[in-house]
C-alpha cells in the first residue's frame, strides 16, 4: 500500500457485484498497523461513522463505504448479509487491502460475520455494535404497510427518535440518521433491503466465526437489546460489552466511547493472534 499519508478523508468509487460502490478512506496508508473497514447498518450510511473516522484514522487507515441500497452507491438488490460481505470485499480489492479488521454496526456486525466465514484470512478481527444474529418481536408486514403509505423520510421519522435512539439524544444527532436513512432512496429499495436483513437467521454463521471479535451494545437498544447481543456475543465466543445509557446507533450517540473500545480490541488483534 506504500508509505504515502492521507491526511484528510479521500473518495472513492469501486465496482461492486452489483454496481459502483462509493466511499471514503482516511488515515496512513504506511505502516504496520492493519486498516479498519466499517460496514454500516442496513437503513444506515457511511455518513453515520463520520464522528468514529477521524479518530480511528490517527493510527491506522479508515475505509468506510455505503453498501449497496444505500447512500450513494447504486441500489440494484440482492440485499443479504452475503450479497454486502461480496461489497465488502469488492471495496477491499478496490483498495489493495489484503487484510483488515471488520467493524459493523447493527446489521453491519453480521456482514462482518459473514465476510469472516466465507474468507478469514482476510479477516483479523471483528467488532460488532449493536448487533444481532437475528432479530425477533418485529411486525415486518405492518412497517411494510406504514412505510409505502407514509413514504420513506416521513416512516424514518416516526420511529427512529424510539427505536434508534435512548431518551434525550441531541435532535441534531438524530437528524443526521434521519438524512443517513432517507437520502436519494425510493420505498421498493427500503422495503426489500429491509425485509432481507430483518428476515434472516445468521446464528449459524456467527457460530461459524472462527477470529478474534468484540460484541458492544447499547444498554437502551431497543432494535438489537442487550440479549440479543448476549447472543452473538456467546456465538462468537466472545464477550459484551454494555455501554450504559444508549441506543442503537453507538456510533453517532457516543462515538468516543466506541473509538476507545474499537481501538483497543484492534490492537490486541493486530495480528490476528
Amino acid at each position: 500500500m506504500g508509505g504515502k499519508s492521507v491526511t484528510a478523508p479521500a473518495a472513492f468509487e469501486a465496482a461492486g457485484p452489483a454496481g459502483t460502490l462509493a466511499g471514503i478512506a482516511a488515515g496512513p496508508t504506511g505502516g504496520t498497523a492493519l486498516p479498519a473497514v466499517l460496514v454500516h447498518g442496513i437503513n444506515m450510511s457511511r455518513d453515520v461513522w463520520a464522528d468514529v473516522v477521524e479518530p480511528l484514522a490517527r493510527s491506522r487507515r479508515v475505509v468506510a463505504f455505503d453498501l449497496r441500497g444505500h447512500g450513494v452507491s447504486d441500489h440494484t438488490g440482492p440485499f443479504t448479509a452475503e450479497d454486502y460481505a461480496a461489497d465488502t470485499l469488492a471495496v477491499m480489492d478496490r483498495l489493495g487491502i489484503e487484510r483488515a479488521h471488520l467493524v459493523g454496526t447493527s446489521f453491519g456486525g453480521s456482514v462482518a460475520c459473514a465476510l469472516a466465514v466465507r474468507a478469514p484470512a482476510r479477516v483479523a478481527s471483528i467488532t460488532a455494535i449493536g448487533s444481532a444474529l437475528s432479530v425477533e418481536g418485529i411486525d415486518v408486514d405492518g412497517a411494510v404497510a406504514a412505510l409505502r403509505a407514509a413514504g420513506v423520510r416521513s416512516f424514518f421519522a416516526a420511529f427512529m427518535p424510539q427505536a434508534s435512539f435512548a431518551p434525550g439524544t441531541d435532535a441534531k444527532t438524530i437528524e443526521r440518521a434521519l438524512d443517513a436513512a432517507a437520502n436519494g432512496r425510493d420505498v421498493e429499495t427500503v422495503v426489500a433491503v429491509s425485509k432481507t436483513a430483518l428476515g434472516s437467521d445468521l446464528r449459524h454463521v456467527g457460530a461459524a466465526v472462527r477470529v478474534p471479535a468484540l460484541v458492544i451494545t447499547g444498554e437502551l437498544d431497543a432494535t438489537c437489546p442487550v440479549a440479543a447481543g448476549e447472543e452473538m456475543a456467546r456465538a462468537l465466543g466472545t464477550e459484551l460489552v454494555v455501554v450504559p445509557g444508549r441506543g442503537h446507533i453507538l456510533t453517532m450517540e457516543d462515538p468516543a466511547t466506541v473509538v476507545r473500545l474499537v481501538e483497543g480490541h484492534l490492537r490486541k488483534h493486530e495480528r490476528g493472534s
